[in-house]
């Protein structure tokens, strides 16, 4: 069981408060529902008017996961009582697929959950794909899940370097399209009028040989967004098995998740976490061109 205390900056009601704190009607009906929302250890309604600098205390039960703790090292790049950023390595999916079951970051991360007693649930705020390296944030509850939840759909900033194929006439922009799936039968995107928004921001950061290291922002959260992109202008990434029509067998993805930027649900602190290039990224550029 976890209490969250809030202070109310201003005159409001309980539902203001919650809301501005980035908390879901899913949650607010929960806890409604458990009188789990309280002033003073007195449970209080919603649309009560409470004055600044009141404290209103939500009480989150504890929740339980089924999934196998697997054995699987972590790199941290931030971690808390009630969250962390992870610098995930390549290869690794998020969760379990037809073909995979247990190898998965999820099972890694309960794994550290039981090694250290802590009882609680993931949530995955941002996902990445398998071969995709970098930053991704995780929750260990549903108030702190709901917030960042929350600023991914408006303000929390992901940044990305990308190795693409090809040198860009326009040195940084921002390049909007849309983005559909191909068809019902495959998790493959494209470039269609039919599609959702899709904004990307991005500048050259060095050219070498017949390449170009990317510093890249998304404004938006599509699927392979970035991937799909930077192929439809073409430059695809190096070691794109989907998106680059001239992939070779053996080639690894070069995307790397490397800053991001959040506000800390706990105490409303602006966090920054910026882990620059990956190593694998720093090998192929000294290996295409002069060392960096």
């Amino acid at each position: 069981m976890k209490r969250i205390k809030f202070r109310a900056d201003r005159d409001m009601t309980v539902l203001e408060l919650m809301i501005e704190n980035g908390i879901s009607r899913k949650i607010i009906k929960s806890l409604k529902a458990k009188g789990n929302i309280k002033k003073d250890e007195k449970i209080i309604y919603l649309n009560k008017m409470i004055e600044e600098g009141d404290f209103i205390t939500l009480i989150l039960d504890d929740e339980e996961s089924n999934m196998t703790p697997v054995n699987i090292p972590i790199k941290f790049a931030y971690k808390d009582d009630d969250m962390m950023v992870i610098d995930k390595d390549y290869g690794l999916s998020v969760m379990s697929t037809l073909n995979l079951h247990e190898d998965t970051l999820l099972n890694a991360l309960q794994y550290y959950l039981v090694e250290n007693k802590i009882n609680s649930k993931i949530h995955i705020v941002n996902r990445l794909d398998r071969n995709t390296t970098g930053l991704m944030v995780v929750a260990f509850n549903r108030y702190s899940a709901s917030n960042l939840n929350s600023q991914l759909k408006n303000t929390l900033k992901r940044k990305y370097y990308a190795i693409v194929k090809g040198i860009l006439n326009q040195k940084e922009g921002i390049i909007e399209n849309k983005i559909a799936k191909e068809s019902e039968m495959t998790v493959r995107r494209c470039v269609r009028n039919d599609g959702k928004n899709a904004i990307t921001k991005y500048k050259v950061i060095k050219e070498f040989g017949s390449y170009s290291l990317l510093d890249i922002e998304l404004l938006t959260g599509r699927t392979h967004q970035i991937r799909v992109t930077f192929s439809s202008i073409g430059h695809p990434l190096v070691g794109d098995d989907f998106y680059d029509p001239l992939y070779q067998e053996g080639d690894k993805l070069l995307l790397h998740s490397h800053y991001i930027e959040f506000i800390r649900p706990s105490d409303k602190k602006e966090m920054k976490i910026d882990i620059g290039l990956s190593n694998r990224m720093k090998e192929f550029i000294e290996n295409n061109s002069e060392s960096i």
